[in-house]
């Protein structure tokens, strides 16, 4: 079998709570792997007509699986890192406090703090865990694999360089990768053109009315337009002396979660409870992800659902740094309400939420943010 071997180098844009089995922050290869396997699974999903039992039995033959039948083996693809070091970021920077109109003290408005409202749990009012720190040494990240993957890999490694993040509330924007090598193309070459050659794009109603793949990410959505549900955030722009427009990044990552959190406060709390918890039906928040504070629904206290709209802060090649904000739409999954009296909300009820969600990104002015160029 001929082998094929790529070679990256690796770092974090943001402080990444990417820990080991005792909660310590470290550098490992199994969630690198997570990583690849994810986006690997929405480049072959086409090719398996969205079928998802078709697509887990590829999966496990190229990336292994520990079943005791035939359909178990070893992993084909070979993962190594430079260096399995154990991170030192103990402490996060201040950040900015942010305006929440549902959080209040005696009836009075109190603000959040940016980096407890993206990363509550490893980050609390009383500290932060332990975190690798971004915009530290590069690491070596190695692949070998056979020959004949080597071009679904590297559109899988093309989508984790543009959209990956590693770690607890990576889905926020922390743990933000930042990938090079092997002709990768970084934020630059992130278009609606190159998206096209790398991923499928689908509607929001192609991706929640396929049986054989609503409840799951395997797609990056479409706005109503059918342009790609991508955003990119920004400070500020200027038209150069050619006439052309320039987007201008940050200096840090920072103002980056600041924006992220403002924007991610805002398309949540257009969306209004009736009632207070516990709620017998899914309100439309409920849609976007699970659990929300002090709005539990009835019998699900524990029940978790991740958000389908995933923050990145991406670094330019001038050392700029800009939001990603990419939708992959699916419908809440019905094993989500097992054991619970709640029934899932209507399939035309959740495309509606997510149509709302677009239209509250495509109406924020186009000094902050837009969606990524068209070619």
């Amino acid at each position: 079998m001929t082998m094929t071997e790529m070679t990256y180098q690796v770092s974090f844009n943001t402080p990444a709570f990417l820990g080991n089995a005792q909660q310590q922050a470290q550098w490992r290869t199994p969630p690198f792997k997570a990583l690849l396997r994810q986006w690997w699974r929405v480049v072959q999903a086409p090719d398996v007509g969205y079928d998802h039992r078709r697509l887990l039995s590829l999966e496990n033959a190229l990336f292994g699986s520990a079943a005791s039948d035939e359909s178990g083996g070893r992993s084909k693809v070979q993962f190594r890192l430079s260096a399995w070091d154990e991170g030192t970021l103990n402490e996060l920077p201040r950040m900015a406090m942010l305006k929440h109109e549902e959080v209040n003290r005696n009836g009075q408005p109190v603000p959040v703090g940016t980096a407890v409202y993206l990363g509550f749990g490893p980050v609390t009012i009383q500290g932060t865990r332990q975190a690798i720190a971004p915009n530290g040494p590069a690491h070596t990240f190695q692949l070998r694999f056979p020959s004949s993957e080597s071009d679904t890999l590297r559109k899988a490694m093309q989508l984790a360089a543009w959209f990956g993040t590693l770690g607890s509330r990576s889905r926020n924007g922390w743990g933000s990768l930042h990938i090079e090598g092997e002709g990768l193309l970084g934020l630059e070459g992130l278009c609606d053109t190159r998206l096209n050659e790398q991923a499928p794009l689908r509607s929001l109603n192609a991706c929640l009315n396929d049986p054989r793949a609503a409840d799951w990410p395997h797609a990056l959505g479409l706005c109503a337009d059918s342009r790609p549900a991508v955003w990119r955030v920004f400070s500020g722009k200027k038209i150069n002396a050619d006439g052309k427009t320039v987007f201008e990044g940050f200096k840090d990552w920072k103002p980056v979660l600041e924006k992220l959190a403002a924007l991610k406060i805002g398309f949540r709390t257009q969306f209004k409870f009736h009632g207070g918890a516990p709620h017998n039906q899914v309100e439309d928040r409920h849609i976007l992800a699970y659990p929300v504070t002090n709005h539990s629904l009835a019998g699900m206290p524990n029940a978790r659902l991740a958000s389908q709209a995933r923050f990145k802060v991406v670094k330019n090649k001038d050392g700029q740094y800009f939001g990603l904000i990419t939708h992959l739409p699916c419908a809440m999954p019905a094993a989500f309400f097992d054991r619970s009296s709640v029934h899932p909300p209507a399939i035309s009820d959740q495309i509606k939420v997510w149509q709302q969600v677009h239209e509250f990104l495509n109406s924020q002015p186009a000094t902050d943010m837009t969606r990524i160029r068209k070619g």
